[in-house]
């Protein structure tokens, strides 16, 4: 399996709170309710990070992190090129995500401890 993350940045006009709900109630819904969606993800994860206040543990200037497992690298090139993707999708990041400031990489999952992601 191929993890795609995105580690995260709002707009600057868009606060914290802001972007968790819009992500929340809004963008997260309408991604998993696309068809193109439901056939080539596997498993899509959303973390939006707080300040506990632990030692030795600073805090983020990512606003989420998000996690989607695909069987290949073909299905993230169809999600990315598909017509849900870039007209229903990709507008709804642009109300709230900063793309421009926000990062992404691919991995393979390696578990160390614990059970593999299905």
């Amino acid at each position: 399996m191929i993890i795609l993350v995105s580690l995260l940045r709002r707009l600057p006009e868009v606060s914290h709170e802001e972007f968790v709900r819009h992500h929340r109630e809004t963008h997260a819904p309408l991604f998993v309710a696309t068809e193109t969606v439901q056939r080539v993800v596997r498993r899509y994860t959303v973390d939006h990070p707080k300040p506990f206040g632990v030692p030795g543990v600073a805090d983020t200037t990512f606003d989420a992190v998000v996690r989607q497992w695909f069987d290949d690298a073909g299905a993230i090139g169809e999600l990315m090129t598909s017509k849900d993707y870039l007209e229903t999708i990709r507008p709804d990041e642009a109300r709230f995500i900063d793309l421009s400031r926000s990062e992404f990489y691919l991995a393979e999952d390696q578990v160390f401890l614990g059970e593999p992601t299905p």
